[in-house]
């Protein structure tokens, strides 16, 4: 049953597990969840994170938010629902994926007697997805990638286009998400999610958590959950300027992954959160004597939302993804 429909006592934060089948020794998997029962007419929204068991950057990140939170449980106007850790079995085993090496957010809604991952899918979708009006799904970068923090919606959806002119501190690129996965699936049902990228798997990164702990609160500012006078010591120009810099007031409207052309070590020159124009060189490959083989030439004029990390490339590996096409919002 959704956590909205139980009968929970209005301004208290609730602590509780939720069990999901069992292990191969029998053991029931726990999943985590936090609720604040607001205002009956407020909106409901569930953040939730670790839909890929490794992205643990969004796992703190909802950590810190409750903390601030539950510091000022007066501001709270909405219902709230805090999932800190989705993909239990990844979790546990520091991986991605679910252990049949499939991905979790190709699975929703899911599937009540499907597989192992579309049963998952099921049970977050039934109890934290089908009664909220907005969603909020933190993500990190994979496979040795870096994410600059930046948000993804539908920039075509109204009501999200509403929500986003209220944000005065976010990168957002516009996108509606792939088949099965929540953003999508979500969308399809008229439930708007935001999906927060951030830093990379496998790590906490103290900028990464400051500013995305600033981008959770404006969210939840614009979408009326919270009053936003609590916060000022928080969101003040100067705590955001020093954390965030200088964020453009808009949205891209699409991005472009630029791929390795050949083999060798890749040298970047540039890093998520710069602004490039078209052709610049962004790096280069060099064979294995340290010869440069090939430069990286930016195929358009935008903003590096992500980077591959590793030095060691083949041919066809993504390496840097600019957003681009962007739309001023006032």
């Amino acid at each position: 049953m959704s956590v909205y429909r139980k009968n929970f006592s209005v301004n208290e934060w609730q602590r509780h597990f939720i069990p999901f089948e069992e292990d191969a020794a029998g053991r029931s998997w726990l999943m985590p969840y936090l609720f604040f029962q607001g205002k009956r007419d407020a909106p409901k929204v569930t953040l939730i994170a670790a839909i890929h068991g490794d992205e643990l950057n969004g796992v703190r990140m909802l950590h810190e938010l409750m903390s601030v939170l539950e510091e000022r449980q007066s501001a709270i106007e909405g219902s709230l629902c805090i999932v800190p850790i989705a993909n239990l079995m990844g979790y546990a085993n520091h991986s991605r994926y679910l252990p049949d090496r499939r991905d979790l957010n190709r699975m929703f809604p899911g599937v009540e007697d499907g597989s192992e991952g579309t049963r998952l899918a099921h049970f977050i979708w039934e109890n934290f997805i089908e009664d909220a009006d907005c969603i909020i799904d933190v993500h990190s970068g994979s496979y040795n990638r870096w994410n600059y923090p930046h948000l993804r919606g539908n920039m075509k959806d109204g009501a999200m286009l509403r929500w986003a002119s209220r944000l005065n501190h976010a990168i957002i690129l516009s996108s509606a998400g792939v088949v099965g996965s929540l953003r999508k699936e979500a969308g399809k049902c008229e439930k708007r999610v935001f999906l927060l990228e951030a830093g990379e798997a496998g790590r906490f990164e103290k900028q990464i958590l400051r500013m995305g702990l600033i981008t959770l609160l404006e969210l939840l500012i614009a979408l009326d959950v919270v009053r936003e006078e609590t916060f000022t010591d928080i969101l003040s120009p100067s705590q955001i300027v020093r954390d965030a810099g200088e964020i453009p007031r808009g949205f891209y409207r699409k991005g472009i992954w630029q791929r390795a052309k050949h083999a060798g070590l890749f040298i970047p020159e540039v890093q998520p959160g710069d602004k490039v124009v078209e052709n610049q060189r962004l790096g280069f490959i060099t064979d294995l004597f340290g010869e440069k083989r090939a430069e990286i030439l930016s195929a358009k004029t935008g903003l590096i939302l992500g980077m591959h990390l590793h030095p060691q490339v083949v041919p066809g590996r993504a390496l840097f993804h600019t957003a681009y096409d962007f739309h001023e919002l006032t």
